[in-house]
């Protein structure tokens, strides 16, 4: 197989060391391991940070208790993978070097974000939210309620809207990249 200059991932099923170690395979020494996600507010990590509306953090706060046991981006766990290559003690180290488990990637990875903001009718936001698994398989009753607080938020809240009463749903666009070492 040829080697590769570049190879770009746009979901979190490679956070495997298997998987790493067949992008190993196909990078050509030096090459870059690019991964990307289009993230709404509402879906964003678990690490604290706020949503840029009212409206958006009531419908985090569904996606946080509707959870299921799928890894998510918003979990930071697809990192793990990369750390994992780190050795934690100095024996380990040693025996890594004889058996050529050595780290397959550069860390710390590099990392960035764009904002965006998207203009869509409450139904629209509805639907695209419908779509997360933890709300799709939903009961039928428990879905209703979801969907009327979702609605209700928006009519009710901070929700920004447009000359055709779209309302803005915020994102981030989020980049991290690496190299083969």
């Amino acid at each position: 197989m040829a080697e590769r200059n570049g190879i770009l991932i746009c979901r979190l099923r490679f956070a495997t060391k298997e998987s790493l170690k067949e992008i190993h395979r196909a990078l050509r020494p030096g090459g870059v391991f690019g991964m990307i996600w289009n993230i709404e507010d509402y879906n964003s990590p678990r690490d604290g940070r706020k949503t840029t509306t009212e409206w958006e953090q009531v419908l985090k706060d569904i996606v946080e208790s509707s959870e299921d046991d799928l890894p998510r981006f918003r979990h930071g766990k697809w990192k793990d993978v990369f750390e994992d290559q780190l050795d934690s003690t100095p024996l380990q180290t040693l025996k890594d070097t004889f058996t050529q488990d050595l780290p397959k990637f550069s860390l710390p990875l590099g990392e960035d974000h764009v904002e965006w903001t998207v203009w869509l009718s409450d139904e629209a936001i509805w639907n695209r939210f419908g779509t997360l698994s933890a709300i799709a398989v939903m009961e039928l009753e428990k879905k209703e309620q979801v969907k009327q607080k979702v609605l209700g938020s928006l009519k009710g809240m901070d929700a920004e809207r447009n000359e055709n009463g779209e309302v803005a749903l915020h994102g981030k666009t989020y980049f991290f990249w690496t190299s083969r070492v």
